[in-house]
Formats: C-alpha cells, sequence, structure tokens
C-alpha cells in the first residue's frame, strides 16, 4: 500500500512539472493550477510519546481570481495515512503586477484512513482540519513560484504544528 501512495504521488508531481511548461510564473494566472509539496511535524496525542511525521501532498484546482482559488487533493503523513481533502486559498493582495512575494492564508479540510492501524485496512479514519498562514515567491532566473507555510493541523483529533514547503505551478 505505502508503494502505491509513493507512486500516485510522484505521477501527480510529473503532471504538475509537465503542466509548468509555458506558463509565466510572476503573477497568479487564472485557471487550472497544481502545487506540490511537503511538511515536516510532529504530533501529540494524549497518553502517548510525541511523533515526528512528513507529509507529501498535492492539490489540483482552479485559480478564480488573483485573490482566490479552489482545489482538491491527496497527502499522505508518513505513508501511514491517505488524506483527501478540499483548499481554499485567499493571497492576502491583489496581484495586478508582477511581485516577487505575498503572504496567503489557505484552509483545507477532509478526511483521513491509516493505511496499517487496526484488523482491517481503514480502521484508524478520522477528519482533518488544516489552517495555513504561508509566503509565497518568485524566482525569476527559473520562473518558479514556491511557498513556505506554517499550519497548526487538526487530524483525527490530535494536534500537529507543522511547517512546509511547496511548489506553485
Amino acid at each position: 500500500m505505502k508503494t502505491r501512495i509513493s507512486i500516485l504521488l510522484v505521477l501527480l508531481g510529473f503532471a504538475a512539472l509537465s503542466a509548468r511548461a509555458a506558463k509565466d510564473y510572476s503573477k497568479h494566472n487564472i485557471g487550472y493550477f497544481c502545487d506540490v509539496g511537503v511538511a515536516f511535524g510532529g504530533t501529540f496525542p494524549k497518553n502517548n510519546e510525541p511523533k515526528a511525521l512528513l507529509e507529501v501532498f498535492t492539490t489540483q484546482g482552479y485559480q478564480f481570481s488573483k485573490t482566490f482559488s479552489i482545489g482538491a487533493g491527496v497527502s499522505t503523513y508518513s505513508t501511514e495515512t491517505i488524506n483527501i481533502y478540499l483548499q481554499l486559498r485567499f493571497n492576502l493582495r491583489d496581484i495586478n503586477e508582477t511581485r516577487t512575494h505575498y503572504t496567503y492564508i489557505s484552509i483545507r479540510g477532509g478526511y483521513s484512513w491509516s493505511t496499517w492501524t487496526g484488523d482491517a485496512w481503514g480502521d484508524d479514519k478520522g477528519p482533518i482540519v488544516d489552517p495555513r498562514f504561508g509566503w509565497s515567491f518568485y524566482t525569476k532566473a527559473v520562473n518558479l513560484r514556491w511557498s513556505v507555510f506554517a499550519a497548526p493541523s487538526f487530524y483525527q483529533f490530535h494536534f500537529i504544528p507543522k511547517i512546509g514547503l511547496a511548489f506553485e505551478f
């Protein structure tokens, strides 16, 4: 199962790279978007030891204006879960001209299924709420938009503070 998750995320990453070919990323383009990223965090469950987590994710969606987008995505926490989510993102600045950086907020909400806990696949499941505050940057030399973010996530009623890096296509 972990191999299938990894293969799915790699294929979605390649799809994002192929979509990148002809766009100018100096400003947010209205239309299709994709982001691919990683986040590092930790979970602090009651009566258990803290545990470090690595999240790998991709979001596919539509940029409706220079300040609002909506998308759906899939992620995994250390290949132990499959997370399906819906993401709303608001850029905190109306981007009318080329800008090298700006801040944004987003919220992801969805559901998670474990790939290993319990007697059967998916026994450990629950909701995910992931508010994010981030900063998006444009690197002119390689025509690349990327972002860093912090997220106080709530996964199956566990608090997971995390920081991450995403590439935006």
